[in-house]
């Protein structure tokens, strides 16, 4: 799953693979329901990019691509899959935002 989260991101968003970060968190059946009906086999993928670094195509196909994979590593399981945008000045990684990295970036070139 992570191999398939890791490519997805790296494939569909155009983000760098070796900064592609992926967390995953299991919850079990007891606590996961859908409409107040309990157990749901289900899968919630959240996946934070900065703000404006995609069009709207991009992330469609990334809700759809990362649905069709995951159906097929969970046996047919339905989730969400949601794209949070975050301004590039509000994170980053290792205490620097995404903001200081790409105008360090732009500098260099």
């Amino acid at each position: 799953m992570v191999a398939a989260l890791t490519r997805l991101t790296s494939e569909v968003l155009g983000k760098e693979h070796e900064r592609t970060s992926v967390v995953v968190d299991y919850v079990s059946e007891a606590r996961w329901a859908r409409g107040g009906k309990m157990p749901v086999r289900g899968f919630l993928v959240e996946v934070k990019i900065t703000l404006g670094t995609n069009s709207r195509e991009e992330k469609a196909s990334y809700v759809r691509e990362v649905n069709r994979a995951l159906q097929g590593l969970l046996d047919g399981a339905a989730g969400y899959v949601v794209v949070d945008e975050i301004a590039a000045d509000a994170w980053g990684y290792a205490g620097e935002t995404q903001e200081a990295r790409y105008s360090k970036a732009r500098t260099v070139a």
